[in-house]
């Protein structure tokens, strides 16, 4: 391939290579020659052991209300959607969900996600976090843009991380998908939480309609400036009661294989490039691997020549792919504890995993199984971010 990069098969990738392979990603993806992209995986993995070791953090995840005031084109959450059941979990329901969700497991961390719900004062979800806390987890938030009191305010209530992804970092794309917010304002945002000592998760969205690749490229490249604690990088999947869905920037042109393919490389890429990071499997990858399996012959490719990995178990019965993305670079994985009531309407996209009502002890023990197959295994820890420990080290 004209252009292309040709690396031995123990050559390391510096920061030159990566961005140089980002840009001609595309026509890449098009190529039978997989093995440039089994070289990407094996390196950063190797990253992720040097930095992160085997372990999988698995985060237990409450997505206690669908009302949101935004109107994002994409997302089935938006405030315009009146096909949606709502729902507000009262905050004593939601510190017994966590409760209970410890009974079956000794989560590290929980993540209280929502829609940008201003039904819930600061102090309710303040007093959630403390109750939380008072469990011996960590708490991560993932409920949007608030103001700088209001991110005080959690912070002193013990909340340890906050999630907020810029989605992407094309502005006027920014502004066609979220019309009711703008990219300064989200990133204005996350300097607030930064300043307050929130270790800050970020991240996009891959494949949205009307996004370019050299967009995609200065994403990653803006993930590398703001040097969060986690990264997240999950694939659009099209919702049908959206705008998006609905065609108005056109339909995506990416087919789930590829779409795949695309996750792996920029999840590969930005455990290079941000190593302590802690990078999620996404739930949004194990959806559009459900009916496109020509993920699973990749997988068994990458598996046997590259990796140079054992007998997986049961490759043929992995539901997702999101075993490949551990293998990539990924290092957390974020079980659906949310009330079995509640699940389904919580639908920022259709046909989400663990949707269909399975108990929670079997969820862990699907995703239990997937880890161990792969030579990991679940951490006992609450998965701080090592970056300080790190960036220590470097001084002395």
């Amino acid at each position: 391939m004209p252009g292309s990069i040709e690396k031995p098969r123990n050559a390391r990738w510096d920061r030159c290579d990566l961005y140089k392979w980002l840009k001609q990603l595309p026509q890449c993806l098009d190529a039978q020659d997989w093995m440039n992209e089994f070289h990407l995986f094996r390196n950063a993995f190797e990253k992720r052991l040097d930095f992160l070791g085997l372990a999988v953090h698995l985060r237990g995840i409450i997505e206690f209300s669908n009302y949101c005031r935004q109107d994002c084109l994409y997302c089935g959450l938006r405030r315009s959607n009146a096909n949606i059941d709502r729902y507000r979990m009262p905050p004593d329901e939601i510190i017994e969900t966590a409760a209970q969700a410890m009974d079956i497991h000794n989560f590290g961390t929980f993540v209280l996600q929502s829609g940008e719900d201003p039904g819930y004062s600061a102090q309710e979800i303040g007093r959630v976090v403390s109750a939380l806390k008072d469990m011996g987890a960590a708490v991560t938030l993932s409920v949007g843009q608030w103001s700088h009191d209001d991110y005080r305010l959690w912070k002193d209530a013990g909340a340890d991380r906050f999630l907020l992804k810029f989605e992407t970092s094309d502005p006027v794309l920014f502004r066609e998908l979220k019309p009711t917010t703008t990219l300064d304002e989200r990133l204005e945002c996350l300097h607030y939480l930064r300043e307050l000592g929130y270790q800050i998760g970020t991240g996009i969205i891959l494949g949205l309609p009307g996004q370019t690749w050299q967009s995609v490229v200065n994403d990653i490249k803006l993930i590398e400036r703001i040097d969060p604690e986690m990264v997240s990088i999950g694939p659009y999947v099209s919702h049908p009661d959206t705008p998006l869905g609905q065609g108005c920037l056109g339909e995506p042109h990416v087919a789930p294989f590829y779409l795949i393919r695309a996750t792996l490389n920029l999840l590969a890429a930005s455990r290079m490039l941000v190593p302590y990071a802690h990078i999620p499997a996404t739930t949004a990858l194990g959806v559009i691997g459900k009916d496109d399996r020509r993920w699973v012959e990749f997988a068994s490719e990458m598996l046997g020549t590259e990796l140079g990995s054992a007998q997986v178990a049961g490759l043929d019965s992995w539901n997702d792919p999101r075993g490949l993305a551990l293998l990539c670079g990924a290092n957390v994985i974020m079980p659906d504890i949310t009330p079995k009531r509640y699940r389904n309407s919580y639908e920022i996209y259709p046909g989400k995993a663990s949707s269909d009502g399975e108990e929670l002890d079997s969820i862990l023990h699907e995703v239990k199984t997937l880890i161990n197959s792969l030579g990991m295994y679940v951490s006992p820890e609450r998965g701080d971010s090592p970056k300080a420990r790190f960036q220590l080290r470097q001084i002395e």
